[in-house]
């Protein structure tokens, strides 16, 4: 039987090793692009890619300057259970100026393997996730937060651009990691 004061330790070592696996799957992927059988058959007759085919009438055409101001924040949502457990979250926060002329904000998925073909569209100048959670005994605070913060941060990120009128958007915003709570102008 294993002992009960061990398991944290235990859960940690397992989280590390995960995130470890997750980094060399990433770039083993990122690395080993060019060998794939869909790589092979670009440049052969009749190949259509589907994921670069440009079908330049719907493209939307991007203009200066990309959004801007972007802030990050994090915040924790705390709620007692019976048994002093604890249930938390912690939510990761990304904000963005105003972008003159904009219909709506468009914001992309950027992960480890690359940039999500779906885009997420919305009118508000916020978007909020939750980054971590846990279930566990109230002395242990927020436990394992910094280190699920930190997965997110090495494998998660979100990038904004304005929608305009005309079939025009803005060039996209740089990449905020969740997790991070940094600032850019």
């Amino acid at each position: 039987m294993m002992n009960l004061k061990r398991l944290p330790v235990v859960l940690l070592k397992c989280l590390r090793l995960i995130l470890l696996f997750t980094l060399i799957f990433g770039l083993i992927l990122s690395v080993d692009d060019g060998s794939s059988l869909a790589g092979q058959n670009i440049g052969q007759p009749g190949f259509i890619d589907p994921v670069n085919a440009d079908i330049t009438s719907n493209q939307p055409q991007a203009v200066q300057p990309p959004v801007t101001g972007l802030v990050s924040t994090l915040s924790d949502e705390v709620q007692e259970l019976p048994a002093e457990l604890i249930r938390w979250s912690t939510y990761w926060q990304l904000c963005w100026e105003p972008y003159p002329e904009a219909k709506e904000y468009e914001l992309q998925t950027v992960l480890m393997e690359g940039k999500s073909p779906k885009l997420k569209r919305q009118s508000d100048r916020c978007f909020r996730i939750q980054a971590a959670s846990n279930e566990n005994q109230k002395s242990q605070g927020l436990l394992n937060r910094e280190l699920i913060l930190l997965m997110h941060k090495i494998q998660l990120g979100y990038r904004v651009r304005a929608v305009l009128d005309s079939n025009r958007v803005s060039e996209w915003s740089q990449v905020m990691a969740v997790g991070a709570t940094t600032v850019s102008e």
